[in-house]
């Protein structure tokens, strides 16, 4: 920017029509963002290795650039040099030094390095000398791209990062081979400056622009306003940031993909250009008018053009460029027309938008919006083929579940990106197929015809499921197919740096069951309290109790390095959430049988509910134990980024409401709830069962029915306080998360042996049919010790069968010969 006020003066000073050339030469240069140098970019490469190791080891690593492949690929080749404590890796980018680094510290040292607070990801206990390497490895990536993010990770999991853990997160990128990350921080500043130059004001602005948890729909065109004003200074700091990123990404060989403009303007927009062609988008999320719809620009409109060009002009100003650009005119909404000149006009405008300030623009777009049954083969032929095909990447954003490159003809010639999405809003639990991802983008490669040119990660929200996100980005360096199993062991030994036969016999475990499902839906805990719940999908819980007992027992076995701690919390955290749907299932029929018979007395609706109460607890002050598990984090980095107490209160709201509320009267509640994080488990959702299981005992002790309006009524009062409370949340651990999870498996999930606690007779190969105390409703857990734990808490339960079934009759004389079934009888 500097140098460009610089030219800018000196051309000024110049006459004539040579001098015009000269300013327009001056301005464009300075907008081009040319690649690193070689040099500049092993530079990059070894300032991460000191970051991440220490300044002693830059020395060891020889680090060398090459070409790429004959195809123009991606390369690193890994080499022991002579000297015994010395490695040479080559890379035709920095990206492809980083990555060649990265195989080396996992294949070759045992190491690891995943997301956690403060380096608590990883595991570099790094052999000293280094290990020596017999033959050359050269390691050709099979794609051109390997993308990064979602239009909503940024406010999901980054919208309160600084540079600090920018910088991280852009090592982690390089390390794990991205060439291709989403760059969306600061666009608002880019936003306001485009729109005061057209003759909007910052009143115009503070009515448009969301907080800053909720940027992303803003930005899509999805609302507007709720949780603003978007401060000056907010916009101001984060262009500042972006500048950061920019630079660093651009240092390691990285493409920026920058916003492009789609069309979305606010309504006051009207009053610049009366005439122009705008459409109010679709409510959506059911906000009100105050917060409710966008107005979109048709893209044939000659007043698109104009602000496209001034638009994307401002972006290279200020941000440089890489010629690519994310434009998505119509995600989660319909055009307004499926007629074929309509949608190719509309495509082409986009297109045409871009190049009229950038000529080397390249339109990236989401593959999301062809989900919708308004998009048929014609009206996505009319939409694509009218862009080259070397002009567009669209991105297959949910190519794990719902390909569109299948049924599109690999969208009709268009370069594609093979994405896992994997989860919706930051879902927690353990899930993933690994199976799929490990085959999926190798058969979409290789499938007849077949564009792919790519391989991407699109999730909602990040610092979850590490294991998923390391196998889908090491895909983007293998072309041959491997065995799982055993990538699965190395992981759980570098993860952990070392060798432990129980959590061996745990991943196995979890590779098997848990991690062959591809999503999950929300934990009950973390959902508004009701009677009857749908039954959250969960993969196999009997055997994740099972691993959560190898878990605990491997915690002996491995040093207690922040890997597997994480991973500790994490397995308890899900085995005491699927407890609590265990117990909910209890608790539902025990309401029902009073509403129908009236029999119930308090003592023994609160044997169930008392559990249930204990579990939430019990899961709070474990989260507690690990830094990565805190809504301070969230909280108190939001708050860090306000210039007055005003602003830090109005940032904490942002936060507070996007994990609860999402919206003023619960618009998209609970849609990015966290049931990982301590202090929203202990505080938010415990508030709302003490106060749904108040309501619910009170009824029962009166002999009435409850007031299920007036609870709704009191809960959103409460769920509002909650998200407009200004009040901290810790940032620092406490306690000991093994000895916690030692406990809690004590109190919750007990030792395989021996077999039965006392006051239980087993029959082997027997059932009792037909006698159900929960009305047909199968438990989840098939786990004896749990069984028998569930079966304790309510009176009339009088045994058990192995396939998780509660019986409320056991007597000689209903039992039956069962080869498959086992049975449990409380003794009487």
């Amino acid at each position: 920017v500097r140098a460009l006020h610089t030219r800018t003066r000196v051309a000024s000073a110049m006459t004539g029509r040579w001098s015009s050339f000269l300013v327009l030469l001056f301005v464009c240069s300075c907008c081009w963002s040319d690649p690193a140098s070689p040099k500049d970019q092993t530079e990059a490469v070894k300032s991460l290795i000191m970051r991440l190791l220490g300044e002693s080891y830059v020395p060891k690593f020889n680090l060398e650039m090459i070409a790429a492949t004959s195809q123009g690929r991606d390369v690193f080749e890994i080499e022991s040099t002579s000297h015994p404590d010395q490695v040479t890796i080559r890379g035709n980018t920095g990206v492809a030094l980083a990555s060649g680094f990265n195989w080396y510290l996992k294949y070759y040292c045992n190491c690891h390095v995943s997301w956690g607070v403060n380096g608590t990801g990883d595991q570099l206990n790094v052999p000293s000398p280094l290990p020596h390497i017999t033959r050359k490895v050269r390691m050709e990536s099979p794609v051109k791209y390997r993308y990064y993010m979602n239009v909503c990770t940024v406010s999901y999991s980054m919208a309160w990062w600084d540079w600090q853990r920018w910088q991280r997160e852009i090592d982690w990128m390089a390390l794990q081979g991205i060439n291709l990350p989403l760059s969306f921080t600061g666009q608002e500043m880019i936003w306001a400056e485009t729109f005061t130059q057209l003759g909007l004001n910052e009143t115009d602005l503070e009515e448009y622009f969301s907080g800053p948890a909720f940027l992303a729909w803003n930005r899509m065109g999805n609302m507007r306003g709720w949780g603003g004003p978007l401060t000056l200074s907010w916009r101001n700091k984060q262009a500042a940031l972006q500048k950061q990123i920019l630079q660093r990404q651009r240092e390691f060989g990285m493409t920026s993909v920058l916003p492009g403009f789609s069309g979305h303007v606010p309504q006051s927009i009207m009053k610049i250009f009366p005439n122009a062609n705008l459409s109010r988008s679709p409510d959506w999320g059911r906000f009100n008018d105050t917060y409710c719809c966008v107005y979109l620009l048709n893209p044939g409109d000659p007043e698109f053009a104009v602000i496209a060009k001034k638009f994307i002009q401002v972006v290279m100003d200020n941000f440089g460029t890489d010629h690519v650009y994310n434009v998505d005119t119509f995600n989660e909404m319909n055009p307004a027309s499926k007629d074929p000149t309509y949608l190719g006009e509309t495509s082409s405008s986009v297109l045409k938008g871009l190049q009229s300030a950038d000529p080397d623009a390249v339109w990236l777009m989401q593959g999301w919006l062809f989900l919708s049954g308004f998009w048929g083969p014609d009206e996505m032929k009319a939409y694509l083929n009218v862009i080259p095909n070397n002009k567009m990447i669209i991105l297959d954003l949910d190519s794990e579940n719902r390909p569109i490159w299948q049924k599109s003809q690999s969208y009709y010639g268009k370069p594609f990106v093979w994405c896992l999405l994997h989860n919706f809003g930051g879902t927690r639990g353990l899930y993933g197929d690994l199976s799929r991802i490990a085959t999926g983008p190798l058969a979409a490669n290789a499938a007849s015809g077949s564009t792919m040119d790519g391989i991407g990660i699109t999730m909602e929200a990040i610092e979850h499921n590490p294991i998923v996100y390391e196998l889908m980005l090491e895909m983007g360096w293998r072309s041959l197919s491997f065995d799982l199993g055993e990538w699965v062991q190395q992981y759980a030994v570098r993860r952990y740096g070392g060798k432990s036969e129980a959590l061996s016999r745990a991943w196995h475990i979890l590779q098997t069951t848990l991690y062959t499902v591809s999503s999950v839906s929300k934990s009950q805990v973390e959902v508004r309290p009701a009677i009857t719940m749908n039954k959250p999908y969960s993969s196999n819980t009997t055997a994740l109790v099972e691993a959560w007992r190898l878990f605990v027992q491997g915690s002996s076995e491995v040093k207690p390095v922040g890997p597997f701690q994480y991973d500790l919390v994490d397995v308890t955290r899900q085995a005491l959430l699927n407890l609590f749907t265990d117990f909910h299932s209890l608790f539902m029929v025990a309401y029902q049988r009073y509403q129908l018979h009236h029999v119930n007395s308090s003592l023994e609706f609160k044997s169930i509910v008392s559990p249930m109460m204990e579990i939430i607890e019990d899961l709070d002050k474990l989260l507690g134990s690990d830094i990565n598990f805190l809504l301070g984090t969230w909280t108190e980095t939001a708050r860090s980024w306000g210039d007055t107490v005003e602003e830090k209160n109005q940032l904490e709201l942002n936060a507070r409401n996007q994990v609860t509320l999402w919206g003023p009267r619960g618009n998209i509640e609970d849609y990015a709830s966290k049931n990982g994080w301590s202090g929203l488990v202990g505080d938010y959702y415990m508030s709302r069962w003490q106060l749904f299981v108040s309501r619910l005992q009170d009824s029962i002790d009166k002999g009435k029915s409850m007031d299920f309006n007036a609870y709704e009524s009191d809960l959103l009062a409460l769920e509002q306080k909650w998200s407009y409370a200004v009040a901290p949340h810790s940032v620092v651990a406490s306690g000991d998360s093994v000895s916690r999870a030692k406990d809690l498996l004590s109190k919750w999930g007990t030792a395989p042996t021996p077999p039965l606690q006392p006051g239980y007779d087993v029959f082997r190969q027997t059932d009792a049919p037909g006698h159900d105390l929960l009305w047909g409703t199968q438990l989840w857990t098939r786990d004896v010790q749990q069984l028998q734990l569930l079966c304790s808490c309510d009176a009339l339960c009088k045994g058990f069968n192995s396939n998780g079934y509660l019986k409320n009759v056991t007597d000689p004389s209903i039992r039956v010969h069962s080869p498959s079934v086992d049975l449990y009888v409380k003794v009487q």
